[in-house]
């Protein structure tokens, strides 16, 4: 019996540590995503996108991992009939479906970014007139309507994010999760900024041409 209890004891160890280690994986690959994101804003390299779109998919598969174990495995769901480990694993859980939704959201982004920065690198190296502007908001204008259903994937993936948080309070969750539900926080807001401004057409193209255009 001892030893079968050490058994339980060492697995129930083991799981919360590979949840752990999978939720720290996506975090992870989210902040690399984010500062290829970034980066390719001033550049436009089409590689950094690549690069983003990969890192965005593996955080969405690890935080799916950490979310899966922390529902499904059986030593875990034992832990969780205690009040206070329960609370500690559902905010897991929840932290884990957080980050998969705002990965989701992110390869909607990355993939209208790779589209908008074709089109930068099409007018650059040449001095613009009237005419080029014109010609290059039309042609973003036709990448937005294309990817409309990817603008609408992204409000639907944020607003996921923002009901899974509103479903944790964090008074009673070990610092570390505290933490990372602050981190949490300021990273919904960053979004939810960005993908204002995201909507906006002009400004995008703007700002990934590097002009003023007119209105």
């Amino acid at each position: 019996m001892v030893i079968a209890g050490l058994a339980a004891a060492g697995y129930t160890t083991y799981a919360g540590n590979r949840v752990y280690q999978s939720l720290e994986s996506g975090r992870r690959q989210l902040v690399a995503a984010q500062a290829s994101m970034k980066a390719a804003a001033h550049s436009a390299d089409p590689r950094l996108l690549a690069a983003a779109a990969a890192q965005l998919q593996h955080a969405e598969r690890d935080f799916d991992d950490a979310n899966r174990r922390s529902r499904d495995d059986p030593a875990l769901r034992l832990v969780g009939g205690v009040p206070a480990a329960g609370r500690q694993i559902d905010a897991s859980a929840h932290l884990a479906a957080i980050g998969a939704d705002m990965s989701r959201a992110g390869e909607g982004a990355a993939a209208v970014a790779i589209q908008v920065a074709a089109l930068k690198q099409k007018y650059a190296g040449r001095p613009l007139g009237a005419d080029d502007l014109e010609a290059a908001l039309e042609e973003a204008q036709t990448i937005a309507r294309n990817y409309s259903a990817s603008t609408r994937a992204i409000g639907e993936q944020l607003h996921a994010a923002h009901a899974e948080r509103e479903r944790v309070t964090t008074t009673d969750l070990i610092g570390p999760l505290r933490d990372a539900y602050d981190q949490v926080d300021r990273a919904l807001v960053e979004a939810d900024t960005a993908f204002l401004r995201y909507q906006d057409v002009r400004q995008v193209l703007a700002d990934f041409l590097g002009v003023r255009l007119p209105a």
